[in-house]
């Protein structure tokens, strides 16, 4: 039996009404042509958990079609699903329920883990605590002598706690979990980062952990498979760029797509597959989906690109969200979400972790 095991917090709520927000639950949200959450799922295989539990509520059977059982990335993924809700304490507790750990890793959907897992785990384990949160200075608070720590979304807890934690109503962590432990006298543990983890909470965030990733991927030992180092950035072997010496990284382009003649990439760039950048376009800090393009002379600024999006000649484009129409993002849906499954089960198995890479 594994002595530690994952947890993962995968459930969503729309916080707002922006563009952004109405594109994909953020756990899902393509960051170098990987789902966010397997990035997450793939860090915690790497520290040594291959059981994992995902808790989701009405993203499941989508997490469930990217993820499915884990056999090919040599894990083992349980399911749960919050409807209730019961809260991420409330989730941790009925998860839990099916592994058979002693000791739990929580780590919420949104964030890019990109610290090391193992250096948490000893310090949990020589703290003797029944819970470990993961802190770093709150960025709003400058000087040395920063005195307000942020939860950065993960956790270390033993499954004594657990038994501190009701069986029904909502059940938060920070407030729920930790001041009932600190009222029994259970020691509650900090494990200090220097800097915040990167999180996605709007457009700008996004753009920031995509940037994160890609500068770990670039930096790895080896290119992911199918990819070629091209200068300071990565090219899916079944990609056509012309005058690559116009692209600045880091970059990312994926498979099938696209570049013209005359045609500037400024990094940090993600361009997913099928997409067609054409003669003297420019694009510039963003991230474009699957089967975008950019017509000629056309400019794209810190933009997010949805599956589809078209930006027509000439245009300009600048820190936006373009969305695509209703009927042709369900349509898109139904064809990219089955194919993104199959690639997403071989990348989480095969393809470098950022957040391992960033620590090399």
């Amino acid at each position: 039996m594994n002595r530690t095991a994952g947890i993962v917090l995968a459930g969503v709520h729309r916080w707002g009404e922006s563009e952004f927000d109405w594109l994909l639950p953020r756990p899902l949200l393509p960051v170098v042509h990987t789902p966010l959450i397997c990035h997450v799922v793939r860090w915690l295989r790497d520290g040594g958990m291959p059981a994992t539990g995902i808790c989701a509520n009405s993203i499941s059977r989508l997490v469930r079609h990217v993820l499915g059982d884990g056999s090919r990335a040599d894990m083992d993924l349980v399911y749960y699903e919050d409807w209730t809700p019961r809260g991420p304490a409330g989730c941790v507790r009925d998860v839990a329920d099916y592994l058979t750990a002693e000791r739990l890793v929580v780590v919420d959907a949104t964030i890019l883990p990109a610290c090391d897992l193992g250096a948490l785990l000893a310090a949990h384990e020589a703290s003797g605590a029944a819970l470990t949160v993961v802190v770093s200075p709150d960025p709003e608070v400058p000087g040395p002598g920063r005195a307000r720590q942020v939860p950065q979304g993960i956790y270390v807890l033993e499954r004594s706690a657990l038994a501190h934690i009701p069986e029904a109503g909502y059940q938060d962590l920070k407030e729920v979990l930790v001041p009932r432990l600190h009222a029994l006298n259970l020691p509650v543990m900090t494990h200090t980062l220097p800097a915040p983890l990167p999180r996605v909470t709007d457009m700008m965030s996004y753009l920031q952990v995509n940037a994160v990733a890609l500068a770990s991927v670039c930096h790895a030992d080896a290119p992911p498979p199918g990819y070629q180092r091209v200068g300071a950035g990565l090219v899916h072997e079944s990609a056509t760029v012309s005058h690559p010496e116009r692209f600045i990284g880091p970059f990312l382009v994926g498979p099938r797509t696209v570049i013209g003649e005359s045609a500037t990439l400024v990094g940090p760039v993600t361009i997913g597959a099928d997409c067609t950048i054409e003669r003297g376009a420019v694009v510039s800090g963003s991230v474009l989906w699957e089967r975008c393009v950019i017509e000629a002379g056309a400019n794209v600024d810190e933009c997010v690109l949805d599956h589809g999006l078209r930006v027509a000649p000439g245009a300009g484009v600048h820190r936006a969200v373009r969305r695509a129409r209703p009927n042709t993002l369900k349509r898109l849906r139904h064809r990219i979400w089955p194919r993104l499954a199959r690639s997403t089960a071989s990348s989480v198995s095969d393809a470098p972790s950022a957040a391992a890479s960033a620590h090399r």
